[in-house]
């Protein structure tokens, strides 16, 4: 019985699945799909519908389950040609970037500040110096101390 099913409405369900997906090979995989979860799902089947409609809805489901694993492949392969894509040098500087933010990390909190404020946004000493109510004298003394410890943590990176 199944086998006479199977055979009446292969072929018509073949050409919906070519008609959506215009790819010969995809078609022929979501037929058999379709029928093999019609199978699977023939106790649920209703006597309400047409085995045709029951068979089309279900196709319907398996050409959406479809769409969306499609898209997720989609979606990873264009990941992985950005990131293929992407030049050494960028990647390069995003990795000394990376290292060089958690070098900053690691230094004590004011010594962080006053290289920040030096080195990432530009302020001059007296201007840092104003900003946290140190000495320039201080200011000098958190910079050197911060590219001191900056050397020591980044040649470890490097190594």
């Amino acid at each position: 019985m199944f086998q006479d099913f199977f055979s009446l409405w292969n072929e018509r369900l073949y050409f919906y699945f070519l008609k959506k997906t215009k790819d010969g090979e995809n078609a022929r995989e979501l037929t058999q799909l379709t029928f093999i979860k019609f199978w699977e799902y023939r106790s649920s089947l209703s006597d309400e519908y047409s085995l045709e409609t029951q068979l089309f809805r279900k196709a319907k489901f398996v050409f959406i389950d479809w769409l969306r694993k499609e898209a997720i492949l989609r979606k990873r392969k264009e990941a992985e040609a950005e990131f293929y894509n992407t030049s050494p040098e960028d990647t390069i500087h995003y990795f000394e970037a990376e290292k060089l933010h958690n070098a900053l990390e690691q230094l004590p909190p004011m010594r962080r500040r006053v290289i920040e404020l030096s080195h990432l946004r530009g302020y001059a000493y007296k201007e840092i110096a104003e900003k946290l109510n140190i000495s320039v004298k201080t200011v000098d003394n958190h910079i050197y101390q911060a590219l001191k410890q900056l050397r020591k943590i980044m040649s470890i990176f490097f190594l």
